[in-house]
């Protein structure tokens, strides 16, 4: 396995984005297959001579290709994510035993929308394979290993349930939700804005995102509290209001059971130095 981790050592690199304005080159150069979580904001993927609109919470995985990320609407979109040479996922095979490849064949594009515990992973981890890749003994490859483990795991999920078709007014509804998550909604008011009846939208909504709206707002709201909890000082009370929620009671409730724990404990154990 060393000598197998040793090939691969210097070729895994994560990275932070922020997109505000400018769009972004995915440089198509050396087989470059791309890892990326959108996690906050909505960015335009162009994409195999495609475009689609990624929304926050989703992981794309991209083969061999290149394409460009353009942020869309007034607030910037940030993404985390890394990148990697094919090679790499052929010397993952030697040295762990499992094949990836199929999931970045060339021109191949995969949108995963997770759970909000799994999409957090994925985010710690690739924050923790940036954090570490100007070290000398680089655990990139490891961090991978990982993340593709996970990523795995979603696809076998996603792939056993209904197959979930595109729809682009259900698209722009997810942007709206996720850039005006502070708000409160109703599904009639939300219906109302892009002309469709509720019931309608209540029942597109869920076919195509696998989720109800409530659910899709409130796991806007759980990400943008995770970064409040572990980027500033402020009260449950105030992240609570800050994120849209009606009391802090009803952000406890909802927060536990999105993450299987209560806010305190979740600051306590992601808090950053």
């Amino acid at each position: 396995m060393k000598t197998e981790r040793e090939k691969i050592t210097g070729k895994v690199a994560a990275a932070a984005l922020r997109l505000a304005g400018e769009p972004y080159t995915l440089e198509p150069g050396e087989e470059n297959c791309y890892l990326l979580l959108v996690y906050e904001g909505s960015v335009q993927l162009e994409y195999g001579g495609e475009t689609m609109l990624v929304n926050p919470g989703s992981a794309v995985l991209l083969g061999p290709g290149g394409g460009r990320l353009l942020p869309q609407g007034s607030a910037a979109a940030e993404l985390v994510g890394c990148h990697f040479p094919l090679e790499v996922l052929h010397e993952l095979r030697s040295a762990a035993g499992r094949d990836y490849t199929r999931r970045f064949a060339s021109g191949q594009r995969t949108v995963l929308y997770g759970p909000v515990q799994w999409f957090s992973r994925l985010r710690t981890l690739l924050e923790m394979m940036r954090s570490a890749g100007t070290e000398q003994d680089d655990p990139g490859p490891l961090y991978l290993l990982l993340i593709l483990h996970y990523v795995e795991q979603e696809c076998i999920a996603e792939s056993s349930a209904a197959a979930r078709p595109r729809n682009e007014t259900v698209e722009q509804i997810c942007a709206y939700l996720s850039a005006n998550y502070q708000q409160k909604f109703s599904l009639t008011e939300v219906a109302a804005r892009f002309y469709i009846s509720p019931y309608y939208l209540s029942r597109l909504f869920r076919r195509v995102t696998g989720q109800s709206i409530v659910d899709y707002i409130n796991n806007r709201r759980i990400e943008a509290a995770q970064k409040l909890l572990e980027n500033t000082e402020l009260s449950i009370s105030a992240v609570a209001e800050q994120t849209g929620f009606a009391s802090a009671a009803h952000f406890r409730r909802v927060f536990r059971e999105v993450m299987g724990t209560g806010p305190l404990q979740y600051r306590k154990g992601h808090k950053k130095k």
